[in-house]
C-alpha cells in the first residue's frame, strides 16, 4: 500500500470527484481509477459508491479515510525528522503558463512543499512557447512545457498529463460558426487563428497539409488565451489544448469541433546538469514520485 495511492485516495475522499482529483493531482483518470481499484482489491472492500451522477464514500471507505489521513501525517513527520540533519533549502525558479499554474501544477508543488518546506518557490507565468527559451537563458530552473517526442539535447523531461488538441469555434452566431457547421467545412473560406509557433502550430500545419488545404489565417498569436478571446468574438476558428479550453473563463463562448488534431504531452523539464543541485534534484525526485 504505497503512499501515492493513499494520497490519491485521501484527495478523492475530500473532493468526491474523479475529474477534479485527476486534474489537481496531475494523474490521468485511468491511473486514478486503477489506484483506487488496487486499494479496494487489497482491502477486499469497496471504498467508493459510484454512479453516473455522484461519488460517495462507503462505510469501509470512511473508516479507511481515517487510517490514510493518520498514515500520511505520520509519514510526513518522519520525513521532516530525516531532513532535520541536512535540510534542503534555497530557491526553485519555475516557469509555467497561466493555465498550468491554475490546474495541475499546484498539486505537484503541494507534494514538493510538504517534503521540502524550506525551499522558496518562485513561479513565473507567460506564454507556453517561451518555456524552453527561459531554460536556455538560465532564467529559471524548471519549465512546465508542451513536450516534443524527443527531448532536446541537454534536457530531461517528465510527462505529467496528455491533453487532446482541439479546434474551437465561436458559440455566437457568426460566419465562422456557420461555416464550421457545414457537413464539409469549406476551409478556404473559414478564417482560423493559429499559434505563432510551437508544437500546437506544427499540429495545425500537419492537419491542413494532410487535407491539402491552405488555411485562411485571420491571425497568429503566441498565447492560447488570446486565441480563445479572438474565437469567442467570432473572428474565426482556433487551435488550443483541450485543458486550456475547459479551464478558460471563455469556455461557454466557444465549442470544440469533432476533428482529430492529435494530442499534446505536457510535463516538466530542466537542464540535465541542474539535477546535480540539491534543490532541483529534490524537486525532480518529488515529481517522479508524484507521476508514478
Amino acid at each position: 500500500m504505497d503512499p501515492r495511492s493513499l494520497e490519491l485516495f485521501s484527495h478523492l475522499a475530500r473532493t468526491l470527484h474523479f475529474g477534479k482529483t485527476s486534474r489537481e493531482c496531475a494523474v490521468s483518470p485511468s491511473a486514478l481509477s486503477r489506484a483506487i481499484q488496487r486499494l479496494e482489491a487489497e482491502l477486499g472492500e469497496t471504498l467508493f459508491a459510484r454512479d453516473r451522477r455522484s461519488v460517495e464514500l462507503t462505510p469501509a471507505g470512511a473508516a479507511f479515510e481515517a487510517y490514510a489521513t493518520e498514515t500520511l501525517a505520520r509519514l510526513e513527520q518522519l520525513k521532516r525528522r530525516f531532513h532535520e540533519g541536512g535540510k534542503v533549502s534555497g530557491t526553485l525558479a519555475i516557469f509555467a503558463s497561466v493555465t498550468a499554474s491554475q490546474t495541475f501544477l499546484p498539486g505537484v508543488l503541494a507534494t514538493f512543499r510538504r517534503s521540502y518546506p524550506d525551499v522558496h518557490l518562485r513561479l513565473e507565468t507567460g506564454y507556453a512557447a517561451d518555456a524552453f527559451g527561459m531554460l536556455a537563458r538560465g532564467a529559471v530552473d524548471v519549465s512546465v512545457a508542451a513536450l516534443p517526442q524527443r527531448t532536446p539535447p541537454g534536457l530531461v523531461a517528465r510527462v505529467l498529463l496528455v491533453t487532446p488538441i482541439v479546434l474551437v469555434a465561436p458559440a455566437v452566431e457568426c460566419e465562422a460558426s456557420r461555416l464550421s457547421q457545414e457537413r464539409v467545412i469549406p476551409w478556404e473560406r473559414v478564417p482560423v487563428v493559429l499559434p505563432a509557433a510551437g508544437l500546437l502550430r506544427e499540429s495545425a500545419e500537419r492537419f491542413f497539409k494532410k487535407r491539402h488545404v491552405k488555411p485562411l489565417v485571420y491571425g497568429e498569436v503566441p498565447g492560447n488565451e488570446a486565441i480563445l478571446s479572438l474565437v469567442s468574438l467570432g473572428c474565426g476558428l482556433g487551435v488550443v489544448p483541450r485543458i486550456v479550453m475547459e479551464q478558460s473563463p471563455l469556455r461557454a463562448a466557444v465549442r470544440a469541433l469533432e476533428l482529430d488534431f492529435g494530442e499534446l504531452r505536457v510535463g516538466v523539464c530542466t537542464e540535465r546538469r541542474k539535477l546535480k543541485t540539491a534543490v532541483v534534484k529534490a524537486f525532480w525526485e518529488s515529481v517522479e514520485a508524484t507521476a508514478r
